[in-house]
């Protein structure tokens, strides 16, 4: 996935629009986008649409609210009982909070595997510190997500331009969700007619390693996708790295040298890896 699109879970309306755009997934959202006297109504909706919609190839996920409220396990129970999506803890702080989640999953035996996936937003100082242990707390779960703008009320930062006050959380969030061997997905970018903030921030999270990022608002989509998708130049080198160490491998050689550059097989992997990630998006 290289966009996941929010959507508040009681916007029929802004849902079928998210249905109809490019993003790759779509999270329903039950938290931070309901009114607290709305929320029960808003899991009747999403569950509703769950059953009645077809998102096509779209993944699916429902941001839940808070394990530490009365609402999460109702919530989870209900996306859990439609079998069409998975689950985003929001708030993760710890690893108890994915397996208290990640049975209600498991227990809808009609569930396909592949909606049998959570995902964990990493939002405040103890989550980021707790973010190995959370990713590595379930088979089920899918991938990290940092979460700035919580990330940064609570340490009390002041952001400026490229974000470098908040470069060793988004990095230790990226490391701890390769350790695990999960994904790693960036917050939104929070001001919706600035694009070309958009494409700089995309580009430079792309740059540290991470696979794709949340988004706010539709606009957003294609510049997201066309960030995080691998470029015709990447593509054509990644080729070349490719036939000649494997070239190289015929004669009995690991390492070579290509315009100048030495490659081995640790850029093997990297290009064989892009190369499966252009396979995966054609399909």
């Amino acid at each position: 996935m290289k966009s996941l699109l929010y959507v508040p879970g009681d916007s029929e309306r802004k849902i079928a629009k998210a249905r109809e755009s490019g993003a790759d997934a779509i999270i329903l959202d039950l938290e931070d986008a309901i009114a607290p006297d709305s929320k029960e109504n808003a899991r009747q909706i999403v569950t509703q649409i769950l059953r009645d919609s077809d998102f096509g190839k779209k993944r699916i996920f429902v941001r839940i609210n808070s394990i530490r409220t009365r609402l999460a396990l109702d919530d989870a129970r209900a996306v859990a009982s439609t079998g069409k999506a998975g689950i985003l803890i929001p708030k993760a702080e710890h690893a108890d909070e994915v397996t208290t989640i990640a049975p209600i999953l498991a227990s809808y035996t009609n569930t396909p595997a592949n909606a049998h996936r959570i995902l964990c937003l990493i939002e405040s100082p103890t989550g980021v510190l707790e973010a190995r242990s959370i990713a590595t707390a379930s088979p089920l779960v899918a991938g990290l997500i940092f979460g700035s703008a919580d990330l940064v009320r609570e340490t009390g930062c002041i952001l400026t331009e490229g974000e470098p006050e908040l470069h060793y959380a988004r990095s230790h969030v990226l490391l701890a969700a390769r350790s695990a061997g999960v994904c790693a997905y960036d917050s939104p970018h929070f001001v919706i007619a600035d694009i070309d903030g958009l494409l700089r921030s995309s580009q430079m999270v792309r740059n540290l390693g991470y696979d794709g990022r949340t988004i706010i608002h539709p606009d957003h989509v294609d510049t997201v996708n066309r960030v995080f998708t691998p470029q015709p130049d990447e593509i054509e080198q990644a080729r070349r790295i490719v036939q000649a160490l494997e070239q190289a491998a015929a004669e009995g050689r690991g390492a070579i040298a290509l315009d100048g550059r030495l490659i081995d097989q640790v850029h093997l992997a990297n290009a064989r890896k892009l190369l499966a990630q252009v396979e995966e998006i054609s399909h």
